[in-house]
């Protein structure tokens, strides 16, 4: 990094990026939890590109090559593109919320394993997979009901 790029200030999204580099980097345990906290402190009160740089400097990948996609100019049309591409993968493959795919994971599996204990008992269970799915839909309607103010404000 040039010197007067290590002058510039950082915003919030460079704060989180290194967030999610730390988080990373904890995951595949090359820092432990102490480290992580220690620079993930360090990460939220940086205000410059060399003080976030340091951070990262006993850690791999070049942390430049992750700020030139951050510095390009970009038309309107292109940031509303980019836009809807981020959207799109917060809402899985599918188009579907991760609540949601998460509600089909559990549904899926506890259905089939009742399904399969009440044919192998040679009559009709009490369907208890309503309990896990019930708890996990009450989840997604709130968090869905709640996202809709957010996005008033």
């Amino acid at each position: 990094m040039t010197e007067d790029q290590g002058k510039l200030r950082i915003s919030n999204a460079d704060r989180d990026q290194a967030m999610e580099r730390l988080q990373h980097a904890l995951d595949e345990g090359r820092i432990d939890l102490g480290e992580f906290d220690e620079r993930t402190k360090s990460a939220l009160e940086a205000k410059t590109n060399a003080e976030l740089d340091l951070i990262f400097e006993d850690l791999p990948q070049d942390r430049a090559a992750d700020q030139a996609v951050n510095t390009i100019e970009l038309t309107p049309e292109e940031r509303a593109e980019r836009e809807a591409a981020v959207q799109g993968r917060v809402h899985g493959r599918r188009g579907l919320p991760a609540s949601v795919q998460t509600l089909i994971w559990v549904a899926v599996p506890t259905t089939a394993i009742w399904l399969i204990s009440s044919v192998s008992s040679g009559e009709v269970q009490n369907f208890w997979p309503a309990w896990p799915i019930g708890i996990m839909l009450a989840i997604f309607l709130a968090q869905w009901l709640t996202s809709g103010r957010n996005r008033d404000r």
